[in-house]
């Protein structure tokens, strides 16, 4: 059966069943007036010359079921009910009945009288009416397949097969006419046959109407409306007398009449519901196109507010970081201290600055804090503060030891509320202007110090250290300190990973070794002029710094 996909009300609503009722009053009005003129003829209306009216008439219903059987095949897979697929193919099956019954029509010009050619005639008449009905009986009451085993090819091939062994059987029993009809119009056996047909259509109707009640759609409407006018041709042509009864007129033009409603349905199902269904799809996907343009450039603004927010938080962290940095370091007749630094695109973490412990040591660090951005800057603020604060806490002579700096550090930022996934690296170092001794010690920075000689030659200084993080519950860094000696001319480069990670175009790092080149083919330079000859050469070997690059220099200055 036809599945409805809709409930019922549960009320009477006229207009639901309003046209159906209309055809329904209209061929009973018919029956009636035929049952009237039968009845003031003495039981037989007979008329004159109906050949070429019954010949047109069953000519054009040929045509409509051979345009409902092209429609259902060429749309078979686009169907959205696939028994009115299905019945598409009974429709060519009596199609092909009809036509034979139609070739045989000029021979039998009354039922009285017939010869063979009329009696084939007879016999495909009543098998088209037959296969029509099996075929609309289907439609109403077979259950839905979702599968398709066989495909329209194979149902055209069996429809094909059972036309033929149609063929066969009426050729085999030429005799089997005599059953149908006789001098007498059409016998009790033929009457059965269509009393039979006449009640699958009322059957049909029923069930259309009931769909028709749960679902108001217009193919059970249409459906219910030529089920109804089925059955009426049906009862019209019992009893039939000749074939210039008008009752045979009138039952071939409520059968084309039938058909042209069924011709609807397949258009409407077959060919004009699908561009239907693809111009709605279309336009709910514009809506939802347009819908979704909408959310987008909302979401866009949004994020654009909330980038706009963000990049103002990091210029505000940049801004702070930036601060911290000292804009001039200190020097004597001494020693000199110079510094470089290109910031990376994205806000970074490296720090530097020197400070005056005393008259004689100057402590200097260099470091980098991890990730980037707030809580960078926020590591630097820290890193900063706290090491100013030693100075009250451990005094100018603990500033003097850089292990104990170290450890006080590593101590304290245990002690912050910081991250587990957040650290420090760097190093501290204490200059001695008297002695020329460069004390240090290693928090974990991963870059070596150079100690660049008056000849060009380059020492590396030895810093293996544990970086400042959050496992003082489980470890107890001991931070070693270490010396180097300094003479007169000597340039002692300090720098971060940003420079020696640094990579070009194709992604070659700029490494230590260029570094090392570098400095020693510009060694007669002071520190000053060699620190702008480094920063010159990273940008010009990477087009994007993306973590800054620091350096700071100490230049033990000739006495002369």
């Amino acid at each position: 059966m036809i599945t409805p996909n809709a409930k019922s009300s549960g009320h009477w609503d006229f207009k639901r069943y309003k046209e159906v009722l209309y055809v329904l009053m209209g061929c009973i009005s018919l029956l009636v007036a035929l049952l009237l003129l039968e009845k003031k003829h003495n039981g037989h209306f007979l008329i004159n010359n109906t050949t070429i009216w019954y010949s047109w008439l069953v000519f054009i219903s040929i045509i409509l079921a051979f345009s409902i059987f092209l429609i259902s095949y060429y749309t078979y897979y686009q169907m959205l009910n696939n028994r009115l697929a299905i019945v598409g193919f009974t429709f060519l099956i009596a199609g092909v009945f009809d036509t034979f019954h139609l070739l045989s029509y000029p021979d039998m010009p009354e039922l009285s009288g017939m010869g063979a050619a009329s009696g084939e005639s007879i016999i495909f008449w009543l098998l088209a009416k037959m296969v029509n009905a099996a075929g609309l009986f289907l439609l109403v009451s077979a259950p839905e397949q979702r599968k398709d085993r066989l495909g329209r090819v194979w149902k055209l091939v069996l429809s094909m097969l059972f036309i033929i062994a149609a063929l066969l059987l009426i050729s085999i029993n030429p005799d089997l006419a005599d059953l149908i009809y006789g001098p007498g119009g059409i016998k009790p056996v033929g009457n059965i046959i269509i009393a039979a047909i006449g009640l699958i259509y009322a059957y049909n109707t029923v069930r259309a109407v009931k769909n028709l009640g749960k679902n108001d759609a217009p193919l059970y409407r249409t459906l219910a409306c030529a089920f109804i006018i089925m059955f009426f041709c049906q009862v019209i042509t019992i009893g039939l007398f000749s074939l210039h009864d008008i009752r045979s007129l009138m039952g071939c033009i409520l059968k084309l009449v039938s058909f042209l409603l069924f011709f609807n349905i397949f258009y409407i199902q077959g060919i004009r519901r699908p561009y239907v269904l693809l111009s709605k799809a279309k336009e709910e996907l514009n809506e939802y196109a347009y819908e979704l343009d909408r959310l987008v450039d909302k979401r866009t603004y949004e994020l654009r507010q909330v980038n706009k927010r963000l990049m103002a938080d990091l210029e505000v962290a940049r801004g702070i970081q930036q601060a911290m940095l000292p804009e001039v370091l200190p020097q004597n007749e001494f020693v000199s201290f110079v510094s470089g630094y290109l910031p990376a695109e994205n806000l970074s973490g490296d720090f530097y600055n020197v400070i005056k412990i005393d008259e004689s040591h100057y402590g200097v660090y260099i470091g980098d804090v991890s990730g980037h951005g707030v809580s960078a800057a926020m590591l630097t603020v820290f890193t900063f503060q706290k090491i100013m604060s030693l100075v009250d806490e451990i005094g100018k002579e603990g500033m003097t030891i850089p292990a104990m700096v170290l450890k006080h550090l590593y101590n304290s930022f245990n002690a912050a509320n910081f991250s587990e996934e957040l650290y420090i690296v760097l190093i501290y170092g204490v200059y001695n202007i008297d002695t020329g001794i460069f004390s240090y010690a290693s928090g974990g920075l991963n870059t070596s110090p150079l100690r660049l000689r008056p000849d060009g030659s380059i020492q590396e200084l030895e810093t293996e250290g544990f970086a400042i993080c959050k496992l003082g519950d489980l470890i107890t860094p001991k931070f070693s300190n270490r010396q180097v000696m300094l003479f007169p001319g000597d340039k002692l480069i300090i720098y971060t990973d940003g420079l020696v990670e640094a990579v070009n175009p194709e992604k070659q790092p700029y490494s230590k070794e260029r570094l090392k080149d570098l400095i020693s083919k510009h060694r007669k330079w002071n520190a000053s002029r060699m620190t702008e000859i480094i920063l010159e050469d990273v940008k010009q070997y990477s087009e994007h710094i993306k973590d800054d690059v620091t350096i700071l220099t100490i230049d033990v200055l000739r006495p002369f």
